[in-house]
């Protein structure tokens, strides 16, 4: 368990990393690319007395994340700096669906086109939209990191049930989001989804 205290820590950060069609390999034997093409921090940065810098980090479990957060934080104190300024933030690949099998086959789907499966660059979580908050959460709870950016595998259907349904739940829990950044994730989200409502993502 991390030695850093919630009260030294800064509050829950979220971020996004889109590309054209999502982050899985296939975008790119379809003839796409997978270089990012924005990023978001989606939270509103707490007012603070220092600047902080936003540190992104990739590993392939939650303990070696961790491990990275902690050697991070020490090595701000160890140079007279409040470990509170450096934001660290893992990046998670995800793939979410109305409900997990869904999620599922569809990234088998995705995979298939490959000539082997996909490997995960960094944590990859596959899952319910409400699942995932609860794992951003709890990377946030017991200190894995100060947050994630998270890397939609594709983006159709994925980044609507994020815009629609992981987003809220961590607002309702307390996550400070960006208004202007919520709306601007949905309204790509729809133009993805070739302009379906918010409706188009809520549980059946």
């Amino acid at each position: 368990m991390s030695r850093w205290t919630i009260g030294a820590r800064p509050p829950l950060q979220v971020a996004l990393e889109l590309t054209t069609v999502g982050h899985h390999a296939a975008a790119v034997s379809n003839g796409h690319s997978c270089d990012p093409d924005e990023w978001l921090n989606l939270t509103v940065a707490a007012a603070e007395s220092k600047p902080s810098s936003v540190v992104r980090i990739q590993a392939p479990d939650l303990t070696a994340a961790q491990q990275q957060t902690d050697r991070l934080k020490a090595a701000a104190t160890g140079q007279g700096r409040d470990p509170s300024t450096v934001i660290v933030l893992v990046d998670v690949e995800v793939m979410v669906a109305h409900d997990a099998p869904a999620a599922r086959r569809e990234l088998a789907r995705l995979d298939s086109r490959l000539q082997r499966p996909s490997i995960p660059t960094s944590l990859r979580y596959v899952g319910t939209p409400e699942g995932l908050a609860g794992l951003i959460a709890d990377i946030h709870a017991v200190h894995v990191a100060d947050g994630v950016t998270i890397l939609p595998l594709a983006n159709s259907e994925v980044l609507g049930h994020i815009a629609f349904r992981t987003l809220p739940w961590l607002g309702s829990i307390g996550a400070a989001l960006s208004p202007e950044q919520v709306a601007a994730v949905r309204g790509r989200a729809m133009r993805y989804g070739n302009g379906r409502t918010a409706d188009a993502w809520q549980p059946a």
